[in-house]
């Protein structure tokens, strides 16, 4: 007859063996799926590691690249059939695409709310494919902020703010005469600006990172891009601005010194995939296609408003979008005399647009005026920003402005960095005015202000240069002796005589020798230019399939310049963005949460938590911060992630079966 212990023993070793079969057979389950059929691609948006708030707006698109789903295809959100969980149903797209011609299959949720805070594992069976992702919905944050300022420096870095201020504020015996209003913020960050799919990226997918917390594909705004021949259809993210217009009724503007479709600017609202002319004068009439309703619009683009019939346009169809704007009840300006006057009449909305391409930068505004042409009656960067506060304000529920100085990164691209610097100071500029408008309106304890680029250039400065010397040169050896360093690199003479915070005289007799890290074949003189720059000039050579863009030194541009030897592909006539972290400073209710170093996609959940966005309350606000749940199993006590629930039950069958072993071997 068995002891009890002998009995208790051999229960152990069956439940031991018992556990180990079933944690086996549970992990050769996939292994088993892999011999079903073959492997398919798969893509999955949103990609993993997806941030949400909950309540936030999204499209779900699984996309598979074949003729038709497969038999066993299957699509799981937790575990739960995603059209049950949403409580939405799906569209089957299919189409071809690329020079191959390959085949895809979708099905596209669209209009989905993100459910409850927590993490979510989509996974998706097609043929032998089996792929998972997760998208994590965060815990809305407490904050007391009413309005949100956003500051973006197109291009602007580390480098460019401490060349930019030195230039402003001039330097004596090693200390800056003074600093920049947002250096004195209390928070500083730095963001990292890649996108999903590149090391690099472009003002598309970083300012839309900035506005809707997620991370999308270089030239992609508000959406994650799939392969379909529309760029229109890729599926959307909510911004920022439609999610507080949505839930808390407050305003929104969008002010920039570029063409207002473009990237940076139209991150505020835009869903597409495809920055260029199709999508950007798409842009501009989702606002009222859409009823977006953002109250304030400023910036350059008028080629984009009017038909295509009229000399000068840029639409594709015959709508007259100013006419259109005009009709939906906005104050549509073109001047800087016709905006001030309108201001007079407290207008709800404005529509200003001022150039028929990108406004005309400080430099050429404010010195190099023969740049201008017919366009004198420009607004600049202060201007406009006061303008916008001024109608804004009027909303009880408070607001929300991006502010863009675009042709930091404008300039930059071309190497006229005098020109960049100069638009650099104007943002400055603009946020110490913006500082004064809240002081005097009684607004500056209730906003939060944000300061940050949406991606940098490889720029710096690294000597000044005697430019007498640098002239007298007949020999690129001869100019090269110009150029000082460490001990030699003498104060540049700059000087700031009438207080308006920019130099009297961009022609000094000791400038700043500057460089960057990546350039076509061009020259360089250090100087600063009457007329924008053309560092080089490119053309088309060869036909058909041997045809190519060649880009080569433009003579013109500076023909007593040292001549740089290019270390870009020869297609490439400009510079181009870098990989660098970007800094975001802050200041307000709500600064105090910004990353010491995240990707920028954090700065909206920065933005979101200021204000205390909930997008589940029916006043938008956050009621209380609660935990958020973790997706888990319990097992005997324990909690453990439920992707780690077969591996634990593997362990403990193996560990009951060594023990067992092992007591039989002691008896």
């Amino acid at each position: 007859m068995r002891s009890f212990g002998q009995k208790v023993s051999r229960a152990m070793s069956l439940l031991g063996v018992a556990i180990l079969i079933a944690a086996l057979v549970s992990a050769a389950l996939p292994m088993q799926r892999t011999f079903a059929a073959d492997a398919l691609p798969v893509l999955i948006l949103p990609v993993d590691k997806a941030q949400f708030l909950p309540g936030a707006r999204f499209d779900f698109r699984v996309e598979v690249h074949a003729e038709a789903l497969p038999e066993n295809f299957k699509v799981t959100v937790n575990g739960e059939d995603p059209s049950t969980l949403f409580n939405a149903q799906p569209t089957t797209e299919q189409w071809k695409f690329g020079r191959n011609e390959t085949p895809s299959t979708s099905l596209i949720w669209r209009g989905l709310s993100a459910p409850q805070p927590g993490d979510y594992t989509v996974e998706v069976t097609a043929g032998a494919t089996v792929k998972r992702v997760t998208w994590t919905v965060r815990q809305p944050l407490p904050g007391n902020a009413k309005n949100v300022i956003l500051f973006i420096g197109d291009g602007l870095s580390v480098a460019a703010v401490t060349a930019a201020r030195a230039l402003s504020r001039g330097v004596r015996e090693g200390l800056s005469n003074d600093k920049f209003v947002f250096e004195n913020f209390e928070a500083l960050g730095l963001v990292s600006t890649s996108s999903v799919d590149s090391i690099m990226a472009d003002s598309a997918n970083t300012a839309s990172a900035l506005n809707t917390g997620h991370i999308g594909s270089v030239n992609a705004t508000g959406s994650y891009s799939d392969t379909s021949p529309d760029t229109l259809d890729d599926p959307r993210v909510e911004t920022f601005a439609q999610m507080i217009k949505r839930t808390r009724g407050m305003a929104v503007g969008s002010v920039t010194t570029a063409d207002l479709s473009d990237a940076t600017p139209a991150a505020v609202w835009a869903h597409g995939r495809d920055r260029r002319d199709l999508n950007r004068n798409t842009y501009l009439t989702q606002v009222l296609d859409e009823n977006i309703g953002i109250d304030v619009l400023m910036g350059g683009g008028a080629r984009r408003f009017i038909p295509k019939a009229v000399e000068g346009s840029r639409r594709a169809d015959e709508r007259d979008v100013f006419a259109e704007y005009e009709t939906a009840g906005y104050a549509v300006v073109t001047t800087r005399t016709e905006m001030n006057a309108a201001l007079a009449n407290n207008p709800q909305k404005m529509l200003g647009i001022f150039h028929p391409s990108d406004l005309s930068v400080w430099l050429d505004r404010n010195v190099f005026t023969d740049n201008l042409g017919q366009f004198t009656d420009q607004p600049g960067l202060v201007d406009m920003t006061v303008a916008a506060l001024e109608i804004l304000k009027q909303n009880p529920n408070g607001f929300y402005l991006q502010v863009e100085a675009a042709s930091v990164d404008k300039q930059m691209h071309p190497f006229d960095i005098e020109r960049a610097l100069a638009d650099l100071i104007e943002l400055e500029r603009s946020i110490a005015a913006t500082m004064d408008w809240l002081r005097e309106n009684g607004k500056l304890d209730e906003t939060l202000i944000l300061v940050t680029a949406d991606h940098a250039h490889g720029f710096d400065v690294y000597g000044t240069v005697d430019t007498a010397k640098f002239d007298a040169g007949t020999t690129d050896l001869e100019r090269r002796e110009a150029i000082r360093v460490y001990n030699a690199a003498l104060y540049p003479t700059y000087e700031d005589k009438d207080g308006d915070f920019f130099p009297d005289d961009w022609a000094p007799s000791i400038v700043f020798a500057w460089g960057v890290n990546n350039f076509p074949d061009h020259s360089e003189d250090f100087r600063v230019s009457r007329t924008p720059r053309v560092p080089a000039r490119c053309q088309n050579v060869g036909e058909g399939d041997a045809a190519k863009v060649v880009c080569a030194n433009n003579p013109d541009d500076d023909p007593n310049g040292i001549v740089m030897n290019g270390n870009l592909s020869p297609s490439t006539g400009s510079g181009v963005h870098t990989l660098q972290d970007v800094p975001v400073y802050g200041t307000g209710p709500g600064a105090e949460r910004l990353p010491v170093s995240n990707h920028q996609r954090e700065v909206f959940f920065v933005m979101a938590g200021a204000i205390g966005l909930d997008l589940t309350a029916p006043d938008g606000k956050v009621v209380a911060a609660t935990a958020a749940p973790e997706q888990q199993i319990s097992v005997a006590g324990f909690s453990l992630p439920a992707e780690l629930s077969g591996v634990f039950f593997l362990v403990v069958g193996l560990a009951l079966g060594f023990a067992v072993s092992r007591r039989k071997v002691a008896a």
